[in-house]
């Protein structure tokens, strides 16, 4: 069969043979697998359904939709399932506006570690409500538990969030729904980039420590198609929210995501235990790498991770961009947090050697070593684990 014509296809085939030549450490990132990509490509690509049912021909995107609801409740062990919203940040506005419209909302800072979703001017601002800033750790990014307790108590925010964007260690939920619960709140835990984590049984389980939400992203250590996932064991909190979705929240909920997200939480069943456990080992190993080499990192004293992601120490923001930028001429992809993910490089199944090679590939080109000749050694790395595992 020839190529398929076009500049859009052009474009598509230039971007893949690009990224298909660095190294990722976006820890917002994954890579899917064959099935999960073949899944995005269906007929359901261009169908519609909703609950209750408005048009005819649905009978197997029903199968499917209630069979995803069902793997994800055995995944993760809960009563209820919301797979609706598009996107991480889609699902923090259906649980923030169903819980803290013109009320309060408490979270953590999006400088140290929060979602930037909920600084003033956005999610809070779109909802009408108050924002609380939780106290953070400005070298963890976990929220201090006495000083957290005494904002909580103070302000009885209605909704607190914890979880964010930039986690290394887990967030102290028992202690903090205890005094949310005291006064009638809800505490809701953010977990799209542990989420695979979770699922593996190697970070936190916030359910079962307290939380009465728990939404996240499926795209980040959960490797599956960009999307949401909103899970709880109370069922009034589950009838509250479901009223909030149809033609407020979403419309069309995007079917050929829903089954590429069934696929990999089947994979996720098979595979996700022994998944998460090489992601945390591969994080620990690159960051005491990079350590060794001169590299400062957050959390050092605390043994750096205990998730996905490591944190670079460097606190001016115009010197991250510039880390950014000198990574990807070498080959290296990063965001401007200069937070390095070991998802994307463990579902390649990499492992420890190879931790220790990117590390030493970091720090070449951090050092100033001739781009190219980076480039060329992160592009024979790459070249042996070009196939997915744990799929």
């Amino acid at each position: 069969m020839s190529k398929i014509q076009g500049k859009a296809w052009e474009i598509i085939r230039a971007h893949e043979k690009y990224r298909g030549k660095t190294l990722n450490l976006i820890p917002s990132e994954n890579i899917l697998s064959l099935k999960v990509l073949k899944a995005l490509s269906t007929d359901l690509a261009g169908r519609y359904a909703l609950r209750p049912e408005f048009y005819a021909g649905t009978r197997y995107i029903h199968e499917l939709w209630s069979y995803a609801e069902e793997i994800t409740r055995k995944l993760f062990k809960v009563e209820h399932v919301l797979l609706e919203p598009l996107s991480g940040h889609v699902a923090a506005i259906l649980v923030s506006h169903t819980f803290g419209k013109n009320r309060r909302i408490a979270t953590l800072p999006s400088e140290y570690g929060g979602y930037p979703g909920y600084e003033k001017i956005k999610i809070p601002d779109l909802v009408g409500a108050e924002l609380v800033e939780l106290p953070v750790s400005k070298e963890y990014y976990t929220p201090l538990i006495e000083e957290g307790i005494r904002v909580i108590e103070e302000h009885k925010p209605e909704l607190v969030v914890l979880g964010g964007s930039m986690i290394l260690f887990p967030h102290p939920v028992g202690e903090f729904s205890k005094i949310v619960h005291g006064y009638g709140g809800i505490l809701a835990y953010d977990a799209s980039h542990v989420l695979g984590l979770i699922a593996g049984g190697v970070f936190q389980d916030p359910i079962s420590e307290g939380a009465d939400i728990v939404y996240a992203s499926t795209h980040k250590t959960f490797p599956g198609p960009q999307g949401a996932v909103v899970l709880t064991n109370d069922p009034e909190l589950y009838k509250k929210l479901s009223e909030n979705i149809y033609h407020k929240i979403v419309d069309n909920i995007h079917l050929n995501r829903l089954a590429a997200y069934a696929v990999a939480v089947e994979e996720m069943l098979k595979y996700g235990q022994s998944y998460a456990k090489k992601v945390v080992e591969n994080a620990k190993h690159l960051a005491s790498s990079l350590d060794s080499l001169g590299i400062r990192l957050k959390a050092r004293d605390k043994g750096y991770t205990e998730s996905h992601q490591i944190i670079l120490d460097i606190p001016d923001d115009e010197a991250r961009i510039k880390v950014r930028d000198r990574l990807e001429e070498c080959g290296i992809i990063a965001d401007a947090g200069v937070r390095f993910g070991t998802n994307e490089v463990t579902r390649r199944g990499m492992g420890k050697r190879e931790m220790e090679k990117i590390a030493k590939l970091i720090h070449r080109a951090l050092e100033g070593e001739d781009p190219r000749k980076v480039k060329r050694e992160v592009q024979i790395l790459i070249k042996k684990f070009s196939t997915v595992k744990f799929c």
